[in-house]
């Protein structure tokens, strides 16, 4: 009976566990479009102020879009990181939380 008892908390919990994951990835995944739409705007308004050229922020814009549709089909895992601030040479262009 105890046997019976254990096995069917087990399996609840293990539905309850999938249940709870699936929330989370819905909600990972409208923080990350949230954050994707800021930054995207962020951008568009220092070209407006002048603080980008159009040339400039136009590639950082496609670049951006192609990350996170690359980072969207890996379900966000791991390489949808927040690693700072850089600038990659072998782009030439910023990465993380700052692009100039």
């Amino acid at each position: 009976m105890i046997g019976l008892l254990v096995a069917v908390f087990a399996v609840t919990m293990l539905f309850a566990t999938a249940a709870f994951a699936q929330e989370t990835d819905a909600t990972l995944e409208a923080l990350y479009e949230q954050i994707y739409e800021l930054r995207r705007q962020v951008v568009e308004r220092q070209i407006v102020l002048g603080d980008l050229t159009e040339a400039e922020g136009n590639r950082m814009l496609e670049h951006m879009e192609e990350r996170f549709l690359e980072r969207s089909e890996e379900d966000y895992g791991r390489s949808f990181d927040m690693r700072g601030r850089g600038w990659s040479e072998d782009r030439g262009s910023g990465y993380g939380h700052c692009w100039r």
